[in-house]
């Protein structure tokens, strides 16, 4: 609690630091709109557009860190309460069995012993899933049913062995089935199917993997199965669940992309004006009921969050957030290229406003290197495109050299939508248009308009070992697991 009332001081400071210069600068930029009134009339009104832009654009910067910093504190609070009541259930529990079952200390082996045709009980699990583990040892499923494996290559039972996988497999494939639209199980069973896979590989024996154990979780590899084949079977679930989860995700994200990303407003002010011809009547609603680039990062940071406490690889969740940006960079670039509205040098601004809240998002959590800063390029380049000269031949060489990113069909499009903002702004003449077609002429790329919003990335299951001994984990009382006997 200290830490973070230390930090929340800091956090104030530097705020309070940034106030006195947006003063300073402000008594700056009074004293340029003051030489201002001596420019001619056409200068006059750029230069006060110049500087109301950036006032206003310093004004939201302001607020916006304001807004990081009382958010990062609540979810610093909000994570510090998890920890607490994890550590005292779990404290409660331990402090319990100690009192209630005095014995002496047992040396365990991490098996786990079942009778056979009990393989079937373990799909109690499922309905367990996965509220109720998050409070125990992430990827605790995985670890059950490998201990299993491992009691039925103790007994050399190759039937039980395929019986307890195979019923396992079955049970996962039924819930996937029936709940393959909640991201939360999705996410848990494809963080203990991985997990599962992993265990398999690091304890198969084989040299490659031993390297990354100890010595003793080297003595708990299996003897007596080689189950390359199940490790396939087990690898080809994960892509399976990874694939529905990213479909789980799009049915979420879809409403909420184009009026985050493009409809609202952040940046008020001039920022607001729409092209002329275009502007809409006011809808009335409540500016608390729009949809904004806050709520789609805390829809975000939920699923973040929800992978974290499955503990899933680092690797998938990196994977997973390079899909979503790349579902928000497609379904945002296609609504832009469909809507002559949302073409004109102001959304271009607020656009690359909004991606810059998406790139501090994957900062913040440490995620600036997984790929998802780079699904976001085209859409960057758009913005760019909307906000750069239109008008010689050197700003189209410029351009064709700036928006790699995107496609001559795509740059074309969005030249020819442009609108301008204010009155005396020219539009893009089609002789600037036929210099671009002629520059990127030779240019081999496709010729679709649209992005695949749709698209889905090939998913890598990297090796990720373990570092948690078999002999210690213990089945909590409330699963209601009691006829596996710890061995």
């Amino acid at each position: 609690m200290q830490k973070l009332e230390r930090q929340h001081s800091e956090s104030y400071e530097k705020l309070r630091t940034e106030v006195n210069t947006l003063k300073q600068e402000k008594e700056q930029q009074e004293k340029l709109l003051a030489q201002t009134l001596l420019l001619p009339e056409d200068a006059r009104i750029e230069a006060g557009l110049e500087l109301e832009i950036t006032r206003l654009t310093h004004e939201n910067l302001v607020l916006h860190c304001s807004i990081l910093s009382v958010n990062s504190i609540f979810t610093d609070y909000s994570c510090s309460f998890q920890a607490q009541q994890r550590k005292t259930y779990l404290e409660t529990n331990s402090s319990a069995k100690a009192v209630s079952i005095p014995r002496k200390e047992r040396e365990y082996q991490g098996m786990l012993e079942y009778k056979e045709g009990e393989e079937s009980r373990l799909k109690c699990l499922n309905v367990k899933m996965p509220c109720l583990m998050v409070l125990f040892l992430p990827g605790l499923p995985a670890y059950i049913i490998f201990m299993c494996l491992r009691y039925a290559d103790r007994v050399n039972d190759d039937q039980r062995a395929s019986t307890l996988l195979n019923s396992v497999l079955c049970s996962i494939k039924g819930v996937i089935k029936k709940r393959g639209k909640d991201f939360a199980v999705l996410s848990f069973w494809l963080s203990n199917t991985s997990r599962l896979i992993h265990c398999l590989k690091q304890y198969s024996g084989d040299e490659t993997f031993k390297t990354y154990n100890t010595a003793k979780q080297n003595e708990h590899c299996l003897t007596n199965f080689e189950l390359t084949e199940y490790q396939n079977v087990f690898a080809d679930l994960a892509i399976h669940i990874y694939r529905q989860l990213i479909k789980s995700m799009e049915d979420t994200l879809q409403p909420l992309i184009v009026s985050s990303m493009l409809e609202h407003e952040t940046i008020q002010g001039v920022l607001g004006s729409k092209p002329t011809g275009l502007r809409k009547k006011s809808s009335g609603s409540p500016e608390e009921d729009a949809v904004t680039v806050e709520v789609l990062l805390q829809q975000l940071g939920l699923w973040h969050t929800t992978m974290m406490q499955h503990g899933m690889d680092s690797g998938l969740i990196k994977q997973v957030v390079r899909q979503q940006f790349y579902i928000i960079c497609a379904v945002t670039l296609n609504h832009l290229l469909l809507r002559k509205d949302m073409c004109s040098w102001s959304k271009g601004l607020q656009i690359r406003y909004n991606v810059w809240q998406l790139e501090e998002w994957l900062a913040e959590r440490e995620m600036a290197d997984c790929g998802a800063k780079e699904m976001l390029e085209p859409l960057v380049q758009a913005a760019q495109l909307l906000q750069v000269k239109k008008k010689t031949e050197a700003d189209a060489q410029a351009i064709c050299n700036m928006c790699t990113g995107l496609t001559t069909a795509q740059i074309v499009k969005v030249l020819t939508l442009y609108t301008p903002v204010i009155e005396f702004e020219e539009r893009v003449t089609t002789t600037f248009i036929a210099t671009i077609k002629d520059i990127l002429k030779d240019r081999e790329e496709s010729s679709t308009l649209m992005m695949d919003a749709k698209k889905i990335f090939s998913v890598t299951l990297s090796f990720s070992p373990s570092s948690v001994a078999l002999e210690t984990i213990q089945i909590p009382a409330s699963l209601n697991l009691d006829f596996l006997n710890r061995i």
